[in-house]
């Protein structure tokens, strides 16, 4: 939800198409702009609270980024080829996740479901999951789940050849592997 609410207001106000690298990534155009951590706590036995916390570069200029981030990294002003206003963007941010807590309420988590992949540009991409515990594994993005874990077909395959059932990826970041790398 938090995801696609800041991709919503960037779009909004900066008339920048969004996309979003799952688990938390804001694109433009495969480049890096932002992104978003959220986390949830027990503030007693009935009530979950979540903290969303994001960051979005706005107001780079290209010799802003360090050589090793000029090919992955942007900002709203390179491509809008203005200054923003922060304060009016983070007023819109503000008011889409509003709504989108709003629309997960009233339509539940698969309305959420749906507009997080029609956004995710992971699905389809042959990708590499680096998990929390230094393991890796390549495979297919297929799809988002009903709890916003990455579905994904792995590379390896049975003795059979035959390959392996869809596995869920809760936790991990993905690189996506490009075919003339391969």
């Amino acid at each position: 939800m938090a995801g696609v609410a800041i991709a919503q207001a960037i779009e909004g106000h900066a008339e920048i198409d969004i996309t979003l690298k799952w688990p938390n990534d804001i694109l433009i155009d495969e480049r890096k702009v932002g992104g978003i951590l959220c986390e949830s706590f027990k503030r007693s036995s009935t009530e979950t609270c979540v903290v969303i916390g994001f960051g979005i570069n706005v107001n780079l200029s290209e010799s802003d980024f360090p050589k090793n981030l000029e090919r992955t990294a942007t900002s709203l002003h390179i491509h809008s080829k203005h200054p923003l206003d922060r304060h009016h963007l983070l007023k819109s941010i503000i008011t889409t996740l509003e709504q989108g807590w709003k629309a997960l309420i009233t339509h539940g988590p698969q309305a959420c479901q749906l507009a997080y992949s029609s956004r995710c540009s992971s699905l389809g991409q042959q990708i590499q999951v680096l998990f929390p515990d230094g393991n890796k594994l390549e495979g297919q993005a297929q799809s988002i789940g009903e709890l916003g874990q990455l579905q994904m077909i792995p590379s390896s395959s049975d003795s059979k050849g035959q390959s392996a059932r869809v596995l869920d990826v809760h936790a991990g970041d993905i690189l996506h592997i490009k075919a003339d790398l391969q």
